[in-house]
């Protein structure tokens, strides 16, 4: 039975650290400290479908997505660290000087240092947060060419500077995180202080899976032979309310004004996933309270203090199943996207995704293809020009 849990463990761990793309790092040792170089780059053509007067396809175009670098490192048996950055998103946002940052790219992606030898790791730096399972899924490994629109990071931020503290138990199977952080997201680097109110945000989270430890993936590219799940919750709050006469640093609040804003913030969520025989899926939830400080606060849409009494909610939920077939080394994906961005305002937006992967050399060479199609439009608060989107390209780790 031992030996029987010792290979899921194997397998779950293996499509994380022995995939493609790991297997494309180089290594330097001098038997005290080993250090790993990768790097990863994918480009892509996007093509909208317009609404019927739409005339502007500047989006029909292609892009460089990313072109990464990363070292990765350990000093003996307790010390770790990580710097992770994206040329091609450096050098898009230095273009677009005063634009809003886009969280799912943000340039840097990582660059912490990691003490393992107490019962609780901890992680100081800037890196992702132990918060959604969507957000903590990796792109290089996933079938679409961008995260669902409620984890990409306009309703929350996904990377932060602060301390992680992470315990595992049962063989990995139970994970505990807990962290502090500046709460500016992936903002603070440009801002590089904290905003007027100086206040902290504090993030939690909780998973457990069965029958052995689960790696944050979407797709079963190992075809586990047995079931395997994984369930968490998580929270967050923040209170950044801003003293007399101050307010936040400009472009802070993302697409929606929602990331980041002047009050009370709480957010809160659960997700599972499920892999077997090539079959996966993955299901979230995330919900969004909001206390703004100011009672002429846009995000009331100009509704009465009794009506509004002073909370606004937003959040929603996606679901998305994928099937690996590798004798035709192929991965087939179907999203589905439903999330409200106001409560206080009639309406919702509603998406379906299709997405394929042909699998050249496992996700180390990848051909991608996903479309996207706008099934319900929240008109008021999300108008959009198209209704559908089609992208295609390649990514190759290294």
């Amino acid at each position: 039975m031992n030996r029987y849990f010792t290979f899921l463990s194997l397998c779950a761990g293996a499509v994380m650290l022995g995939r493609a793309p790991a297997a494309a790092q180089h290594t330097f040792t001098n038997g005290n400290h080993s250090l790993q170089l990768s790097g990863f780059v994918s480009a892509y053509y996007n093509h909208r479908f317009l609404k019927e007067g739409e005339l502007n396809r500047k989006n029909n175009r292609f892009r460089l997505r990313d072109m990464q670098l990363g070292l990765n490192g350990r000093v003996g048996k307790q010390w770790a660290y990580k710097v992770r950055v994206d040329m091609a998103d450096l050098a898009e946002t230095a273009m677009q000087s005063g634009q809003t940052l886009d969280p799912e790219n943000p340039g840097l992606m990582s660059a912490f240092i990691e003490y393992t030898g107490l019962p609780v790791d901890i992680k100081v730096g800037y890196d992702k947060l132990p918060y959604s399972q969507g957000s903590m899924l990796s792109f290089d490994e996933s079938v679409f060419w961008q995260r669902g629109q409620l984890l990409r990071g306009d309703f929350f931020s996904r990377r932060d500077i602060g301390i992680t503290l992470t315990h595992s138990m049962w063989k990995q199977r139970i994970n505990l995180y807990a962290g502090v952080y500046t709460g500016l997201g992936e903002n603070i680097i440009g801002n590089n202080d904290n905003d007027p109110s100086g206040r902290l945000e504090y993030v939690g989270r909780a998973d457990v899976a069965y029958p052995a430890r689960y790696r944050y993936v979407e797709t079963d590219i190992l075809q586990v032979p047995v079931p395997m799940v994984r369930a968490g919750i998580n929270a967050r709050y923040t209170n950044k309310a801003q003293p007399a006469g101050q307010q936040l640093p400009s472009n802070i609040g993302g697409e929606y004004g929602l990331r980041v804003m002047d009050g009370k913030r709480f957010a809160y969520g659960w997700d599972a996933s499920f892999q077997y025989r090539g079959f996966s899926a993955q299901f979230e939830a995330q919900m969004l309270h909001l206390e703004p400080s100011q009672a002429g606060s846009d995000l009331f849409y100009n509704t009465d203090a009794e009506v509004n009494k002073g909370i606004i909610r937003s959040g929603g939920w996606q679901a998305q199943v994928n099937y690996c077939a590798l004798p035709a080394k192929s991965v087939l994906s179907v999203r589905y996207e439903n999330y409200n961005l106001n409560d206080l305002v009639a309406g919702e937006t509603q998406r379906l995704g299709i997405g394929y992967a042909y699998l050249i050399n496992g996700y180390r060479a990848v051909v991608k293809l996903h479309y996207y199609r706008i099934m319900k439009e929240d008109a008021k608060l999300e108008p959009l020009k198209w209704t559908d989107q089609v992208r295609v390209g390649m990514s190759y780790a290294f």
